[in-house]
């Protein structure tokens, strides 16, 4: 719960500039973001997958590499384009 607690504000972040972009019809750097997403979250996930060990603690790793490594990869990716004014036009 620790885990979670402290980096779930990082994602109702992240979905509140999905939302943002999805709303300005920004899809087409939205999917782009979400592959360099995937290739950064897929190698964790599956380290995870083989090293975390049974139980609360494995659970916790599982925790840490999607609300740590992927949504601060989200962060990363939907923040800067936030940062910029190119999603303001339809399209772009």
């Amino acid at each position: 719960m620790l885990v979670t607690g402290l980096l779930l504000p990082v994602a109702g972040w992240v979905y509140v500039l999905d939302g943002v972009l999805i709303g300005a019809g920004d899809g087409r750097y939205l999917a782009w973001a979400g592959m360099l997403t995937l290739v950064v979250y897929a190698p964790v996930a599956l380290l995870v997958g083989r090293y975390a060990p049974d139980g609360p603690w494995g659970l916790a790793w599982l925790w840490f590499a999607f609300a740590g490594v992927f949504m601060a990869a989200r962060a990363l990716t939907t923040g800067l384009r936030a940062r910029g004014s190119r999603w303001m036009v339809t399209g772009a």
